[in-house]
């Protein structure tokens, strides 16, 4: 039968009756699996397009299967006793004998060679295990490519889990030509067209087109649900009637089986193949509006849970199942629920009346989460400690959210949003930062402690963004709840950040006495970390007065402190300070720009604050030398973060505003006001400090710097990494799937010797653009 030419039409495909949209990367993956074993199965969440997938590279294999490509559909499938005859009959097989169905088509399948589909295996993966592992071993020219929701578990089986479909991020729209290349949009878009002609992609629906594709998770049933919908609704109005997503999204293909016509009754579906104990956490975990990890799931969820077995092992039934994504970049793996499948597990919460005791232990696990890394702050961990800060927003935003809103949640509130202390300023996020905190005061006016410490948190946050007066009036309010409650702690806090605030409305006599009465209370208190805060600020203001000896005395007693600490921002601020007296002492050489390229080394993960200080102070060093191009590179650098973060160097005081006003004006006076601009442009679109003579030493101790060969996307990578994205972030932003970020973080990694996401931003601080491979294809 090899020999027979037509064999080859051979086969029970479905032609498709609407084009196939993407999936490009994919469908090389599935062949290049299929060429490498006998049995792949792709697994994902109902809606993910597993089926239309599995069905278009079958039909791309056909040429590779003389016998043909079969499909057996398994979704009407009741009872897995009936799984051979089912198959049987989908092949074709003619024995009308009284033997097993499973004997007869490995008759069947003996001598033949073909593709057999094996679509929808979630409801009976046991039987079509053990089905197609005693088919393989007896029929050698079998290849099966099986759907299902979880893996079928037998030995050779590789498995590819389908994900969502590219979509954009939720901020940031594209313009609409880029957007149009997101597969998500653009199905969404060919899918609307068909059931209202003249639909197109244009600038007045980009935004509203990129939400609904993005609430939408990028699932294709979703988004094809959604296209019906625009037949006699518009875009805006399917998007603002999303939070009902499972009554909107409703009338699908009237000829599939009933559970895919409808986005609620396929998530139902997935929910009824769960067992009792993976459904009670299903709903437990829609909790989490994004991202969590284990320790959070076993803190939250598993109270009364050890009865139905191990937090861990209900958790990777669900992934198994499709219900919950892992993700492995960090040390600690995180998962989440897609938003469809959570806002189904909601529901489920709500109607067991459990949903208003899950927020509570979630806000009390994250309030207490910031609260150890508030506490934990002065120590080697800080890089780590604002990196997780940073992946947890989303938990820590909800906690906030719910605290804001509950009765009783205020004091918790206040707590929180000062344990983000370091969040808010040295990880760059001011504007939030004190949008927040003005929530939480505002919530509540009780004279408490707890509304004195968010009130000098408040207060620093205003004088980085150049708002003394508001800062002035938090501060005078902490003092009296500090003499209200004779609360030593508050008082030293808030009498140090007087003395910041005099300090950066350019008085530093003031100052100076200010922090230092500051500093000595807090010393009594035993607060590392309060005196490390004063001790940096203190030097500088001790300098702006010209007291160079006990400026330096000062750095001195702040590096012992952080050296002994094994902390970093405090020494990078410190080693700032130190070539910062330096230089106004009029030491413009060689010295000042080493401490600076330590203070760059130094400080911790993407603190822009101290990175986009330290490239001021090196580009007055280099004016103050006449290296007036690179002054001007590196104001530019310093002109596009300080932007990036929503403030401006004169929020520094008069001083500082000054030093960088003459430094522009020298730098442009000498080269002239065509070449200074374009140079200050170069070094705005370079961002980070770079350059010969003025990067940080390699990330890895005591290894000198090497050529790496990056190709452009890892370069792509390596930038957002450094602005602080998430992989996920960086998936949207470049329209690639999570698992292919991953894979190119990891080399990026591998390639550049780095251990973590924060040393990636020293790395781009030392080579810049260096290293690349320019002849290589975007």
């Amino acid at each position: 039968m090899d020999g027979n030419p037509t064999a080859r039409s051979m086969g029970n495909l479905p032609s498709q009756t609407s084009s196939f949209i993407g999936r490009h990367r994919e469908l090389g993956e599935v062949r290049r699996a299929m060429e490498a074993g006998r049995l792949l199965t792709l697994t994902g969440p109902g809606g993910v397009g597993k089926t239309r997938l599995a069905i278009q590279a079958a039909a791309r294999a056909r040429r590779a299967f003389p016998h043909g490509v079969w499909l057996v559909d398994l979704a009407a499938l009741q009872e897995p006793a009936q799984l051979a005859d089912t198959v049987a009959t989908a092949l074709g097989v003619k024995d009308q004998s009284a033997r097993p169905a499973v004997e007869q088509i490995i008759d069947h399948l003996r001598d033949r060679r073909l593709l057999m589909v094996l679509d929808n295996c979630e409801h009976v993966t046991v039987a079509c295990a053990a089905l197609v592992d005693r088919v393989l071993r007896h029929a050698p020219g079998l290849r099966v490519l099986a759907t299902s929701r979880q893996p079928l578990g037998i030995t050779g089986e590789r498995v590819l889990t389908i994900e969502p479909l590219a979509v954009p991020g939720a901020v940031d729209v594209p313009p609409t030509a880029v957007l149009a290349k997101y597969e998500g949009v653009a199905l969404l878009v060919d899918r609307a067209s068909a059931v209202r002609p003249g639909f197109v992609l244009d600038e007045e629906n980009r935004e509203t087109v990129a939400r609904l594709c993005t609430r939408l998770d990028g699932l294709p049933l979703a988004i094809e649900l959604a296209a019906t919908r625009l037949r006699s609704l518009s875009a805006a109005q399917v998007a603002d009637r999303l939070d009902d997503r499972f009554a909107l999204l409703t009338r699908g293909n009237p000829a599939a089986v009933s559970r895919q016509q409808t986005l609620r009754a396929l998530i139902g579906w997935s929910y009824d193949l769960c067992s009792e104990a993976e459904r009670l956490l299903w709903a437990r975990l829609s909790v989490f509006p994004a991202e969590f990890d284990l320790d959070a799931v076993e803190g939250i969820c598993a109270d009364d849970m050890p009865a139905h077995g191990p937090v861990v092992d209900l958790v990777d039934g669900l992934v198994a199942k499709s219900v919950v994504t892992a993700r492995h970049e960090f040390p600690r793996a995180r998962y989440r629920l897609l938003e469809t499948i959570r806002q189904y597990g909601r529901e489920r919460l709500a109607a067991a009346g459990t949903e208003a005791e899950l927020r509570r232990r979630h806000r009390d696990y994250y309030l207490a989460a910031a609260e150890r890394l508030c506490e934990s702050w002065c120590g080697p961990g800080q890089a780590a400690n604002l990196t997780e800060l940073r992946v947890e927003m989303d938990n820590l935003t909800a906690a906030l959210d719910w605290s804001l809103t509950e009765p009783g949640g205020d004091v918790a509130a206040l707590r929180l949003v000062s344990a983000l202390r370091y969040h808010w300023t040295v990880g760059g996020f001011l504007s939030t930062g004190r949008r927040r905190l003005d929530q939480a005061l505002a919530q509540s006016r009780r004279q408490t402690p707890d509304r004195g410490h968010a009130l000098w948190v408040a207060a620093w946050i205003a004088v980085l963004q150049g708002d003394p007066g508001s800062a002035h009036a938090r501060l005078v309010e902490g003092a009296r709840i500090a003499e209200v409650n004779d609360d030593d702690h508050l008082r030293a806090y808030v009498e140090m950040f007087r003395g910041t605030t005099a300090l950066f409305e350019g008085d530093a006599g003031a100052g100076v006495a200010r922090l230092c009465q500051g500093i000595e209370l807090m010393k009594k208190l035993d607060d590392s970390a309060g005196v490390l805060l004063g001790l940096f600020q203190y030097s500088v203001a001790l300098s702006l007065t010209g007291d160079h000896t006990r400026a330096r005395s000062v750095c001195d007693e702040a590096m012992r402190i952080s050296d002994r600490r094994q902390e970093s921002w405090a020494r990078s601020e410190t080693l700032w300070a130190r070539a910062m007296d330096l230089w106004i002492d009029g030491e413009a050489g060689g010295a000042t720009a080493d401490l600076v390229r330590q203070s760059l080394r130094a400080t911790p993960n993407a603190n822009y604050i101290s990175t986009v200080l330290d490239i001021e102070l090196l580009a007055w060093t280099a004016a103050s030398r006449h290296e007036f191009e690179e002054a001007a590179r590196l104001l530019g650098q310093a002109e596009g973060i300080w932007k990036s973060f929503g403030t401006t160097i004169e929020a520094f005081g008069p001083h500082f505003a000054r030093y960088s006003a003459e430094c522009r004006t020298s730098a442009a006076g000498s080269l002239g006001r065509a070449r200074f601009e374009a140079l200050f442009e170069e070094g705005r679109d370079r961002r980070l400090p770079g350059g010969p003579g003025n990067a940080p030493p390699s990330p890895v101790q005591g290894e000198p710097s090497r050529a790496v060969d990056l190709s452009r996307r890892e370069r792509d990578v390596a930038r957002l990494i450094a602005k602080g994205m998430t992989n996920k972030e960086i998936a949207a932003k470049l329209m690639l799937s999570p698992r292919t970020v991953d894979g190119h973080v990891e080399r990026l990694f591998a390639k550049t010797g780095v251990s973590n996401r924060a040393q990636v931003v020293v790395w781009m601080a030392e080579h810049g653009t260096a290293h690349r491979r320019d002849d290589e294809n975007p």
